[in-house]
């Protein structure tokens, strides 16, 4: 192969728009990582683990049950009817329920910047394997 045509196949392999496009997308996952850790902190009593309700939620609870009203008989609540009468609160009381509406908003929001942050190390980790395939393809035509 001559001199000529190796350095148009080089030029032609596009690495350096390759490594800008690298930089590029390394870019932007360090921004989606950013803003992610920025929404979080914003939101820390908002934010709740799997199958688990967020500290906002938990501390207006534990606040209504520290004053639940009396059972018809004018006595105090069973730990059953007890469970039952907060369940009930959680679509009764606005102030509870406005705390599960932003939990559950905060949650939607956590979960779909993970996805672009997943998805931008997928974009990231593809280009850098091209790069390698490209770096393959340099060191082979150096040999020739």
């Amino acid at each position: 192969m001559e001199i000529e045509q190796k350095k148009q196949l080089l030029n032609d392999l596009g690495t350096g728009q390759l490594i800008k496009d690298i930089k590029a997308q390394e870019d932007i996952l360090e921004s989606q990582l950013k803003q992610d850790a920025l929404y979080r902190s914003q939101n820390v009593p908002y934010l709740a683990s799997y199958g688990d309700d967020c500290t906002e939620v938990k501390g207006i609870l534990a606040d209504l049950a520290l004053e639940p009203p009396l059972s018809t008989d004018s006595k105090k609540l069973t730990a059953a009817q007890l469970e039952a009468w907060l369940r009930k609160q959680r679509s009764e009381n606005v102030q509870l329920k406005n705390a599960i509406v932003q939990q559950n908003f905060v949650t939607f929001q956590v979960e779909t910047n993970r996805i672009q942050t997943d998805m931008a190390k997928k974009r990231l980790e593809s280009l850098k394997g091209l790069l390698g395939l490209r770096t393959a393809q340099v060191e082979f035509l150096a040999r020739e």
